[in-house]
Parts: structure tokens; sequence; C-alpha cells
């Protein structure tokens, strides 16, 4: 039997506490101590015995293959329409893209300027046009009434000299152009009688095709000299009257300022009613139907690129802009950026549909010069999944279609590359892929 130690200290407390010396007591409670904690450090405790319990649980995922695969009845697979393509292997460039900048070409901004000093005013009532404006080649944009001296609206003797002179220049210019009018005229009409007479003689077989030939020839030469005295004769009879300065009512001439080109107005410098001295900028013209794409490369990807073929513009984001957006390669001036280790590339593009702006940022798809062999398959065949996944549907069976996983490396006009896939002359899925698609996960028909 064990007693407590807390009952044995009572008893010492108790009636018997006078036989026992204070160092026999405090012997006797050390020993009584040492044997309860023997006592019971030597007795078993029955723990509760807990199962073991795994930290996680992982459950085996079914196959994917097993879970993508779509069967479909006679009618079924005749109402969507399934048309299927082999996957190909075929030889393809590679393409990087890099960033563009769209800029002028070279000649296809006019700056006009005033060929003397004078007064801007309109034309017709037409107000002056806004940058931006688009205008028509030969179009007059404003006029310039001349300042024939600073003191007043009469030439001097220097200026009525000079007028002279140019005006006794241009008549005699003018005189010899109506002589070669005169000549050319002569021309044209011995010509065609010789072209008429040959034309005779050969119809009746007694000239040559040779000599009917030649009588053509000369005939369209004569034709076309007549063309341009004439029009070197009305140019001159244009030059005489802009030189009658003074008009019946005694005020300037208003001498109309026209852009050669076709195009936007980019800038306008001048106002209505403001003087401008002789060789003032008027106005800038700018044709973008044509458009240049600068593309700065490292210079270490120069050797690579393909610079004599065609390149793609893309969006920046490498989406296609559309299948005619293709730039070919122009020749331009080299330029270079030592900053940045780059040497630009220039293509041309046509800009009439695609409405590129000067210094706008575009992608543009560079061929490179090396080739390798890939898996090919048309773009209708791809899937996009909600994670951006991308697959395609094989034809494992009667009816029977399996949807595979695929890795797209680039888009090829109407054909993707794809760096993984199925084995040469598999047959995908085309024309009705998406429906697939939709019946498998429920929202196809």
């Amino acid at each position: 039997m064990l007693i407590p130690t807390n009952a044995f200290i009572v008893w010492l407390s108790g009636p018997f506490r006078q036989q026992f010396d204070g160092v026999r007591r405090r012997r006797i409670v050390a020993s009584l101590s040492m044997l309860v904690v023997v006592v019971v450090g030597c007795q078993k405790t029955d723990k509760p015995k807990h199962d073991a319990v795994s930290p996680a649980k992982v459950e085996k995922l079914p196959v994917e293959t097993d879970l993508a695969t779509v069967t479909l009845t006679d009618d079924a697979n005749r109402r969507l329409g399934i048309t299927t393509v082999a996957v190909a292997i075929r030889e393809v460039t590679r393409r990087r893209t890099l960033g563009g900048q769209a800029v002028v070409p070279s000649g296809r901004t006019i700056i006009v300027s005033a060929p003397l000093a004078g007064i801007v005013s309109r034309v017709d009532n037409t107000p002056l046009p806004f940058p931006g404006t688009k205008v028509t080649a030969n179009q007059s944009l404003l006029s310039l009434k001349p300042l024939l001296s600073a003191e007043r609206d009469v030439p001097t003797p220097a200026e009525q000299v000079q007028l002279v002179g140019a005006r006794a220049n241009l008549m005699a210019a003018q005189t010899v152009a109506m002589g070669d009018v005169d000549r050319g005229k002569a021309e044209v009409e011995g010509a065609r009688i010789a072209f008429d007479r040959a034309t005779k003689l050969f119809a009746d077989r007694a000239g040559a095709r040779r000599a009917v030939d030649d009588a053509e020839a000369a005939l369209n030469i004569a034709a076309s000299n007549l063309a341009a005295a004439e029009e070197r004769a009305t140019q001159l009879s244009s030059l005489v009257k802009m030189l009658d300065v003074q008009t019946p009512d005694g005020e300037a001439t208003l001498l109309p300022m026209t852009t050669p080109i076709g195009g936007l107005v980019n800038r306008i410098e001048v106002s209505e009613g403001q003087t401008v001295a002789s060789g003032a900028v008027m106005f800038e013209v700018v044709n973008l139907d044509t458009i240049w794409i600068r593309v700065p490369v490292f210079v270490d990807l120069l050797t690579s690129i393909q610079t004599d073929q065609a390149a793609m513009l893309v969006s920046l984001s490498g989406d296609a802009l559309s299948p005619t957006a293709r730039a070919t390669p122009v020749a331009a001036p080299p330029t270079a950026d030592a900053m940045t280790s780059s040497a630009d590339l220039y293509y041309q593009v046509d800009n009439r549909e695609l409405g590129l702006r000067p210094g706008q940022r575009i992608g543009v798809e560079l061929p490179m010069s090396k080739t390798e062999s890939a898996l090919i398959v048309p773009t209708g065949a791809i899937l996009y999944d909600i994670n951006g996944g991308t697959w395609v549907y094989e034809v494992t069976g009667d009816r029977q279609y399996t949807r595979s996983r695929v890795a797209v490396r680039f888009v090829d006009g109407n054909d993707v590359v794809l760096g993984s896939g199925p084995s040469d002359g598999t047959q995908v899925v085309v024309d009705g892929a998406a429906e697939l698609f939709g019946t498998e996960f429920g929202a196809g028909k």
C-alpha cells in the first residue's frame, strides 16, 4: 500500500511530533519523497492509441485523352460538316518579330515657299486649310498679292526694266514655241499621209509590212513632238499673263500658291492678311500613300536576316494586321545607332488601307536565313482553351475525334507551325473543330 506524501507529513505534524527531533524528521521526509518518486516513475501509464493520419491525400487523376474523345452519330457528323486535313512536314523559314517605326519616304514631303514678298489671302473665298486637310495635286491652297514696292504699289524703274526684260524673253520663247507647234502639225500631217499610203499598199499586197511599221512609228514620234510643243506654248502663255501685275482696277494680280503633290497638309506657317518676305515657308504637304518602315536591328542579327526578302507587318502584340500587309525592302540611306548597337533596315508598304502615321510603332516579322522542317496544320484547326492552351482534334476512329494538345511556335499566313503535336500524316479536324469543342464541354448541339 502506498502512502501519499502529504498524508505522511500531516501525521508527522500530529501528536508524535515531539518524539522526533528536527534532523531525524527531515531525513525521513527526504527518504519518503524519493521513494514516492521512484514508485511513481516505475508505474506504467496507459496512453490512448491514435490511428496514423496522412497529411495529404492525392487522388489519381484520369488520363487526359479519356476525357477528350468525342464520338458523334451519323446525323451529328453530317450536320457539323466536319472536314479534315493531314498534318504535314514542310521546310519553313523562321520569322522574328521586331519593332519598327513608320517614317515619311524621301521626296514625299513638299515645302512651298513664297516666290516674292506679298500679302497672304484666300482663294475664291475659301479659308486657308488647317493641318491634316486632304488636298489634291495642283490644288490652290492660298493666294499671294505681290508687294511691288515698300512705299507704293507701282513698280520702280529697276523693277520695270526687269519686267520688260522678262516679258521680252518670254515672248521670244513663246514665238519659238508657236513655230514648233506649226512645224509639229506639218510633220504629223506628212507622217499620217505616209502611213495611209503604206497601209493601202500593204492591203493591196504591193508593199511590205516593215514599211507600214516604219510609217506608224514616224507618225507616233511626230504626234509626241507636237504634244510637247503645244504644252510648252501653253506654259509660256501662262507665264506671260502672270507678268501682267497690274489689273484694270490698278491692283496687283493675286498669285495662286498650289501644291505640286496630293496628300495631307502637314503644317501651314502663314495666316490670312499676313505679309511674308520672299522665300518664306508658307505650307508643307506630305503624301502618305506609300510609307517606309524603319526597323532597328541588333548588328549581330544582320547576317541571320534575309534582308532582300519581303517582311510581314503585325501588331505590337504579334497579331497579323491583314494578309496584304507586306513590306518590301527598299534602298535607303544607311543609318545606324552606336548607342544601341543597331543598324536600320528600311521597308516600303502601301499605306492607303493601313493608315499608318509618321512616327507610329509597328511590329515587323523579318524572315531569318535559316530554314528547318516543322509540323504544319491550318490555322482553322487550332483551338484555344480558357487558359491559353492550344489543341487540335485528331481522327482516331469512325466518327471519333480525340482532342490532342499541341505547341504553337508561330503563324505563317494561313498555316501554323507546331513545335510539338500529332505525327506526320495524322488527320486533324478543320471545319467543325469549334463545334466539337463546344460539344465536348456542353455548349454545342
